[in-house]
């Protein structure tokens, strides 16, 4: 059995009734009208015949029409987005080559998993070698020089320590000399010519010792500068053994971090030259690369949790990456995924997040008339439509939140084509949900967005009613710009 649409049932209810007012009996000796099948009690008006009676003066008869209606209520409209994501790994790297060579051994192949400092690529390592022995050499060579100085220094500085001491004693004694020979020379006990030689004696002692003295400083200052020149070789030379080293070690292309080897992109006697790419290493850590419109970026916070939709599984995902500046009028975003969701790279999912469009009283878009530039619904006062202009703050999905209302009033929702402001009406209940209830949440919106609103809400565009005014909800009779059967009682 085929259903029928509340709105089909609700159209069906109110033409009925609309004929039934004009079929009306005729009234009884007390004046009293019978009320047609199917039609309401109305309540009286004050001193006056009630509504639905017909009057002494013949005629008219009005129905109450039946309608669906929600109560205003206050909270936050949150709207559910997608958009694509894709799995990247955290850190990829082109491993190159640290040195030329020729490759010796393809240890790993593209999809092995490697722990770090594992080998990948063993370069020919012979000329290497070589190179490490010379150095070595060189090394052992530099250090024999320095030793020999060095024992030289310690060898010749004590013998000209002792020269230098002689020649003081011999200073000395020929200082005493001298003086003895004067004091003989002044009392006439000895020549001028044995005074003189005494003095020649005792100036050569001096020259003696200046000349000790001088010998044992040159030695010690061409000691120290010989001393270090030989030890700059020895550090040069433990340098050059250093690069030689590194040099032989660098053959061996290893991992710098453990992950999966993505490509390998040598084979086995390929001469590669330096900063040659030789393979592709990519971490165990993945990520989710995606982009969201900059009016939703201000939304995240690095560690907030996004959800991943692949193949029919969610995991959970925490972004890592606070918002940047807009590229090509998007904004990327990264998500961390854990280390164990077994999704692969490259793999395109979903990444689906909350965002709170904005906070206030919610009514169904459904509720929303629009007469000319002026947003208004229709709400329930004493068994009657009352029109109430309202400003709409946003609205997403079937939900809108706005202003003019307050809460716990009770609105007209998909309002019948007709109707006016002072027909009296009854509210029935909203398909899916109690009558005067919350917003129920909506199904999928466009642009891949899901809010918080009404079930059942139409587009917000309709066509000049009967009335004269628009309703939100299109594709209702009289929508279409076409004159419709009057909502209230026509004439008997």
């Amino acid at each position: 059995m085929r259903r029928l649409s509340p709105l089909f049932i609700i159209t069906t209810l109110a033409g009925a009734l609309a004929l039934a007012g004009c079929g009306a009996k005729p009234a009884d000796p007390a004046g009293q009208a019978s009320a047609a099948p199917g039609a309401a009690p109305a309540a009286s008006a004050k001193g006056g015949a009630p509504q639905g009676a017909q009057g002494q003066g013949g005629g008219r008869r009005f129905a109450t029409i039946p309608v669906q209606a929600v109560a205003v209520q206050a909270g936050t409209l949150v709207t559910d987005n997608d958009t694509s994501g894709t799995v990247v790994a955290v850190t990829q790297s082109p491993v190159a080559a640290q040195v030329a060579g020729v490759v010796a051994k393809v240890a790993r192949t593209a999809g092995d998993w490697v722990k770090q400092g594992a080998l990948v690529i063993q370069l020919d390592d012979s000329a290497p070698k070589l190179a490490v022995k010379n150095a070595q050499a060189s090394l052992e060579n530099a250090k024999i020089n320095l030793s020999i100085a060095q024992q030289t220094a310690t060898e010749s500085n004590p013998k000209l320590a002792n020269q230098l001491d002689s020649s003081k004693t011999a200073l000395s004694a020929a200082q005493k000399n001298y003086e003895s020979q004067k004091k003989l020379f002044d009392l006439g006990g000895i020549s001028s010519s044995q005074l003189d030689n005494a003095q020649s004696q005792l100036q050569q002692a001096q020259a003696n010792v200046l000349a000790a003295q001088l010998a044992l400083d040159q030695n010690q200052q061409a000691g120290t500068q010989t001393l270090a020149q030989l030890q700059l070789a020895v550090d040069q030379a433990q340098t050059q053994l250093e690069v030689a080293q590194l040099t032989l070690k660098n053959t061996s292309i290893t991992a710098p971090f453990a992950g999966q080897i993505a490509a390998v992109n040598v084979s086995l006697g390929m001469a590669v030259s330096l900063n040659t790419s030789v393979y592709v290493l990519v971490s165990a850590e993945k990520q989710i690369n995606f982009t969201v419109p900059p009016s939703d970026a201000p939304n995240f916070k690095i560690g907030d949790t996004v959800q991943f939709t692949y193949a029919g599984h969610i995991y959970p995902a925490r972004i890592i990456q606070s918002p940047s500046a807009p590229i090509n009028g998007v904004v990327p975003m990264v998500a961390e995924l854990p280390r164990q969701v077994p999704v692969s790279y490259g793999a395109v999912g979903t990444i689906s997040y909350r965002l709170n469009v904005a906070t206030g009283l919610m009514i169904p878009i459904a509720a929303l008339v629009t007469r000319a530039d002026q947003n208004l619904v229709y709400s329930i006062a004493n068994g009657k439509a009352v029109e109430q202009p309202i400003t709409i703050i946003a609205e997403s999905g079937t939900t809108a939140v706005v202003k003019g209302l307050e809460a716990g009033m009770q609105i007209i929702v998909s309002a019948p084509p007709g109707l006016l402001a002072g027909s009296a009406v009854q509210a029935v209940a909203v398909p899916g949900q109690a009558p005067g209830g919350a917003p129920a949440q909506g199904a999928q919106g466009s642009g891949g967005q899901k809010a918080s609103g009404q079930q059942g809400g139409s587009p917000r565009a309709g066509g000049q009613g009967a009335s004269g005014q628009g309703s939100r909800s299109g594709g209702q009779a009289g929508g279409n710009g076409t004159q419709a059967p009057p909502a209230q009682g026509g004439t008997s």
